[in-house]
């Protein structure tokens, strides 16, 4: 369903239903807009409370819908911040996962954060009070935070995907704004994900065009680095020169098989589902053992967060998944670990 509506606000699809879902959805976004942008008025001006907490706030998001690598800078920010000597906490709503579930992005980053306390709550700032009270944290981590401007923050840092800057243009759900490229001027800091996948004349481009909300200064690039690749009990194995099946539930696709690709793992067929897929064995795997059948893969191969979701499943083929890593490029990657680190501790 995902790839299907894709098509259509990208236009790919075509046809009169198309079309007229196109009109329709354009509708739809000229309301949302005008909600977002009164919204915005009203914390900008005061009409609606901002609640601040006694420690500091950094809120990691974005404005677009879809991936733009969250997960991997939390859990860098998470660590940069605990090997400073703090205590961070991160706080989510836990989107994807049935009430008193864990989503798959939460038990990622309990995995690479091990001793930071991942909070669950649709009310941050309700979590903010018991990641302070019960976990003694001395620094937040607001996943997904832009948009939600009722806990105050210190520090908003907004992730730009370097391979489409800024998505699908117009307003959700016509295009892939969850609010106007101009509120990009609260951001106190723009982190430019995957630069590892486009050339860096398209990466230095996509900051130039960023400059005329955020200073140039303060637009760092990120690369997604490959940690390695594990198998379904978490030891790693030599992937390269293996053809496999690949399967995922993730907003970009492309840009994992890609990775596979430059990791000498050879594709021979993909199974894409969407975002947060919540698996169930007897509806989406048929298709995958029918094409294990026809093409004798080494094995299945999926990203960390759909591996968590799957790894007690008794499968009939080896599963194995990739781990990765973020990172900030270059001499700009040392200076900003310090400053995260110094902000906290002086706040």
């Amino acid at each position: 369903m995902q790839q299907w509506y894709n098509r259509v606000i990208t236009g790919e699809a075509v046809g009169v239903i198309p079309a007229a879902l196109r009109w329709l959805l354009s509708v739809v976004s000229i309301v949302y807009g005008q909600i977002v942008h009164w919204r915005n008025i009203a914390y900008d001006r005061g009409w609606k409370c901002v609640t601040r907490l006694p420690v500091p706030v950094i809120s990691v998001g974005n404005i677009t819908t879809g991936g733009t690598g969250k997960t991997p800078t939390v859990i860098m920010i998470a660590n940069c911040l605990r090997e400073a000597g703090l205590k961070p906490a991160i706080l989510t709503r836990g989107y994807g996962a049935k009430k008193g579930e864990r989503s798959d992005e939460v038990m990622v980053i309990e995995r690479e954060c091990p001793g930071v306390p991942v909070v669950i709550n649709p009310d941050r700032i309700a979590g903010g009070k018991e990641a302070i009270f019960r976990f003694q944290a001395n620094v937040l981590i607001l996943d997904d935070g832009f948009q939600h401007r009722r806990l105050g923050r210190d520090l908003d840092i907004v992730l730009i995907d370097a391979t489409s800057p800024l998505g699908v243009p117009g307003m959700f759900p016509r295009g892939a704004w969850r609010e106007g490229p101009a509120s990009l001027s609260r951001a106190h800091q723009i982190i430019l994900t995957r630069c590892e996948q486009v050339s860096g004349e398209l990466t230095d481009l996509a900051a130039g065009l960023l400059t005329q909300w955020v200073n140039p200064r303060r637009i760092y690039k990120q690369v997604t680095e490959v940690v390695g690749v594990f198998d379904q009990k978490g030891g790693t194995v030599q992937g390269r020169g293996q053809t496999v099946l690949a399967f995922a539930g993730i907003a970009n696709p492309d840009g994992f098989v890609r990775t596979l690709s430059e990791l000498g793992i050879q594709v021979s067929a993909g199974c894409w589902f969407d975002d947060h897929h919540r698996y169930v064995p007897e509806l989406d795997f048929p298709e995958m053992l029918k094409l294990t059948a026809e093409r004798h893969p080494a094995a299945w191969v999926t990203t960390a967060k759909d591996w968590v979701k799957l790894r007690d499943l008794n499968l009939p083929v080896p599963l194995w998944h990739v781990r990765i890593a973020a990172r900030i490029t270059g001499v700009a990657g040392e200076l900003w670990r310090q400053s995260l680190a110094d902000f906290a501790n002086k706040k």
